[in-house]
């Protein structure tokens, strides 16, 4: 079953509007997910630079303990993914074999998220808490909040895959690919945001 929810055809032939948001890809309903978790992770990076000003000492010295290394592979590692899905998005239009891409795709978070529980480990050995002050709240809040959007791409990607591979009487189309692909993007671009501001932003 697709994620999107086409507007009729009807409704759209005299509409512009409705006719462009009938053509956003994955459907509407996703971009208006999109955007509101991009206007939520906004409000948090707006706090994270008003504490930052705030404290620069105290988020420099914080921003030191982390290694910005992972952060660059992890980065590498989401927008393969994305390359990935999109790679599967256009061969699920194309009526061909998506489910290799979306497995793929769907491994790519996996390694990420194997690659940042092992930071994580590094942090809290050195006794790190969300309390311990405003950077690692930030730092722990927002990157394990993430992660939870990762986590959740991997399980869309694979009950696509799943589906696609074995059809029931409603089987993925090219939509619901495409609505997969568009969120695996927003978790890649949020990403992108986080990686300068957390681990780059006190960089001397």
């Amino acid at each position: 079953m697709s994620d999107s929810l086409p507007i009729p055809e009807s409704s759209t032939e005299n509409d512009p509007l409705a006719a462009w948001l009938n053509r956003l890809p994955g459907g509407p309903v996703v971009w208006i997910i999109v955007s509101v978790e991009l206007f939520t992770f906004s409000l948090f990076f707006l706090g994270y630079a008003w504490s930052y000003a705030q404290e620069v000492e105290v988020f420099s010295t914080s921003q030191a303990m982390l290694h910005p290394t992972s952060g660059a592979i992890n980065t590498a590692i989401l927008l393969t993914g994305s390359w990935l899905i999109a790679r599967g998005a256009h061969r699920a239009r194309t009526n061909s074999d998506a489910v290799p891409w979306l497995i793929a795709t769907a491994l790519s978070g996996i390694v990420f998220t194997g690659i940042k529980i092992s930071e994580y480990v590094d942090v809290f050995s050195h006794g790190v808490s969300l309390s311990t002050n405003q950077f690692w709240f930030f730092y722990l809040f927002l990157t394990v909040l993430h992660l939870v959007h990762v986590v959740i791409g991997v399980g869309i990607c694979a009950v696509v895959a799943y589906g696609l591979r074995r059809p029931g009487e409603n089987p993925p189309d090219g939509d619901t690919v495409e609505a997969a692909a568009t969120y695996w993007h927003l978790v890649d671009l949020i990403w992108i945001m986080l990686f300068p501001l957390l681990y780059m932003s006190g960089a001397q």
